[in-house]
């Protein structure tokens, strides 16, 4: 068939909890966390900054959707939602609106206000800012007659926090265990968090042999929600030798004073690599 077109469609779609740089935009900060008893009235105000690279020019806009945390520590958007700590009805921002072009930073402005009815614990929503227009790949194809479009369409979105009146950020190191994954180690953490506001962690792991420390490397960081839990698991290092060791699990995260707490757990295991 001659002049066949066949269109594949992608929505891409980014979440940002960490660090980020996608294309040529980013936003700063990407996390916003705010304490309202800190306020001296009955509002609260914020900004973050969004930059295209100086050969682009996109048109984005922005509105926000209320989220909730997963066990799995992930952002799921809810876009309607009538909870009290939900923070859209309080937010007011500007723009809504706007073109990024000669790697010019846009300043946004966020005003949150009535915070005095919000409950005690932590409210949340995320701000989403997203193209305007998406944009249009054309794909290369060894088949002449095959012509292959991807429609790309951006999507950034940066989490909004706000603790108030009486909150406690507390988390707890519950289990942590070494299994056998085919012929891979793998630990495996059991964490949960008290209080009525979310604890984000961030630590590392140590390997020890007779007292010896062999081997150390970082851990994700997470979010834990509010009196939820949270499992996660990964590879031990597969070039340790025969023999006995512990791994030695150390997280540190802040409490709702801003103090750094440790959860700290090890567990005995051992290596085999015998067939």
């Amino acid at each position: 068939m001659k002049n066949l077109l066949k269109l594949f469609v992608l929505i891409l779609t980014i979440i940002v909890n960490t660090n980020y740089g996608f294309a040529a935009v980013k936003v700063m900060p990407t996390l916003i966390e705010l304490n309202a008893n800190k306020s001296k009235g009955n509002y609260l105000t914020t900004s973050f900054f969004v930059q295209a690279d100086k050969n682009e020019t996109i048109r984005f806009k922005l509105y926000p959707e209320y989220f909730t945390i997963t066990d799995e520590g992930k952002m799921s958007a809810v876009p309607v939602c009538a909870n009290n700590d939900n923070l859209i009805p309080h937010a007011r921002f500007v723009p809504n609106e706007f073109t990024l072009k000669n790697g010019v930073p846009q300043l946004v402005r966020v005003t949150f206000t009535d915070i005095k009815s919000l409950p005690d614990g932590e409210s949340r929503m995320v701000m989403f800012i997203e193209d305007v227009a998406a944009k249009e790949i054309i794909l290369p194809n060894k088949n002449k007659n095959v012509n292959t479009k991807l429609i790309v369409k951006t999507r950034l979105g940066i989490p909004i926090y706000v603790d108030k009146g009486k909150f406690v950020k507390v988390g707890y190191f519950d289990d942590l265990q070494v299994q056998k994954n085919n012929r891979n180690l793998v630990y495996k953490m059991e964490l949960s968090a008290g209080g009525n506001s979310k604890v984000r962690y961030h630590g590392k792991a140590q390997i020890i042999k007779d007292k010896n420390l062999i081997k150390e490397f970082n851990l994700n960081s997470n979010t834990i929600r509010a009196n939820g839990v949270f499992e996660e698991q990964g590879l031990i290092p597969d070039d340790l030798k025969d023999g006995d060791y512990i791994l030695k699990v150390i997280l540190t995260y802040k409490n709702e004073k801003g103090e750094n707490k440790n959860l700290i757990r090890e567990t005995q295991f051992n290596v085999s690599n015998s067939i």
